[in-house]
């Protein structure tokens, strides 16, 4: 393995906090989980699916999360979900 010069690095938490609270990373998830929940529709052969839901958690971690929920038969037989993601 090459040597890259790099002696130290710094994690500065607070400046990280304020990407992962910054309102362009919202916009990126809130993007890619629309992506997974129109893949996902899809890939359903049921026909019905839950919304797409981007939620801000506040709490230690303070990350935007993108969530997307379908109906388990529609991943169970379907591979629904399972597939908009791979």
């Amino acid at each position: 393995m090459a040597k890259s010069g790099i002696t130290h690095i710094e994690f500065i938490s607070k400046g990280f906090r304020e990407i992962l609270r910054s309102d362009g990373c919202q916009e990126v998830v809130q993007t890619v989980t629309d992506g997974i929940y129109n893949n996902a529709v899809g890939n359903n052969e049921r026909g019905d699916t839950e919304e797409t839901v981007t939620i801000a958690n506040h709490g230690a971690g303070s990350r935007y999360i993108g969530l997307v929920s379908v109906p388990a038969i529609a991943e169970t037989e379907d591979k629904a979900l399972t597939r908009a993601i791979t």
